[in-house]
């Protein structure tokens, strides 16, 4: 009895400290008095990731016992959420915020010939005329700003005064080819870059690859001829697709992922 009750203790243990090591993905609803809090924003404290509450008040964000979320929203009381290992089972995580009251600050009525009528009212009010490149009617204004690749592209397969031999240079001395290499190159870091800083405590966590070889995964991720831009938009598409990656990844490199599993 007293050997059992010993291995009892080890196993809390143990599993105390796996909890410890991994985090998951914590699950929750927040409300006030009324409903459903939406759009309140959550971060962990210790991982300094953040997201924020659906329509229904509902949220995840990855947690381990010990953390701290941050819970803050315009109108409310920020409130900080000690994470324990018992809000990881089946039953529904709950956190309510407190409203508090907003002070306006003092606004001091002037004198006017306001009447009341738009008609008459709009003639006496004096605006300040906003000045930028579109009110002012500059080529291109509103335009999105091109990347340094985008512009050298754009450069060199423009042609002046409407003759089109600059281009037909370019293309003959291979600069075209070379500039939409440079520019292939240029999307495929920012592809790239957006899967580092938007899903690297899923992958390193969750998805429980290597620190050593999280770089190498994502770069084997993007490289994937399944992979689809339109991932990039769709949370759910991409963990989807990133957890198909790491199972292929993981069999490629047996020999340092035997052991994880």
């Amino acid at each position: 009895m007293k050997k059992l009750l010993i291995l009892s203790v080890c196993l809390v243990f143990s599993l105390n400290t796996v909890s410890q090591e991994h985090r998951s993905f914590f699950y929750a609803s927040i409300y006030d008095e009324v409903g459903a809090v939406s759009n309140a924003h959550i971060i962990n404290l210790n991982t300094k990731q953040g997201t924020f509450s659906n329509n229904t008040g509902e949220f995840r964000i990855l947690a381990k016992p010990n953390d701290t979320l941050q819970l803050s929203f315009v109108g409310y009381e920020t409130k900080k959420f000690a994470v324990k290992i018992n809000h990881f089972g089946l039953h529904k995580n709950t956190i309510q915020l407190t409203k508090v009251p907003i002070e306006l600050n003092e606004v001091e009525i002037k004198k006017h010939n306001l009447l009341g009528y738009i008609s008459t009212d709009t003639k006496h009010i004096q605006s300040k005329k906003e000045i930028n490149a579109e009110t002012l009617k500059l080529p291109f204004a509103g335009s999105r700003i091109l990347t340094p690749a985008e512009r050298r592209l754009h450069t060199a397969m423009s042609s002046s005064a409407g003759i089109p031999i600059d281009p037909l240079l370019n293309w003959i001395s291979g600069r075209i080819k070379k500039l939409k290499k440079l520019k292939a190159i240029e999307d495929k870091e920012k592809r790239i870059q957006f899967i580092h800083n938007n899903y690297y405590i899923y992958i390193k966590h969750e998805l429980r690859i290597l620190q050593q070889d999280i770089s190498r995964f994502i770069y084997f991720s993007e490289e994937a001829n399944d992979f689809q831009y339109s991932f990039l938009n769709n949370e759910v598409s991409m963990i989807s697709f990133l957890k198909s990656k790491s199972e292929e990844f993981k069999k490629l490199n047996s020999k340092n992922y035997s052991k994880l599993k």
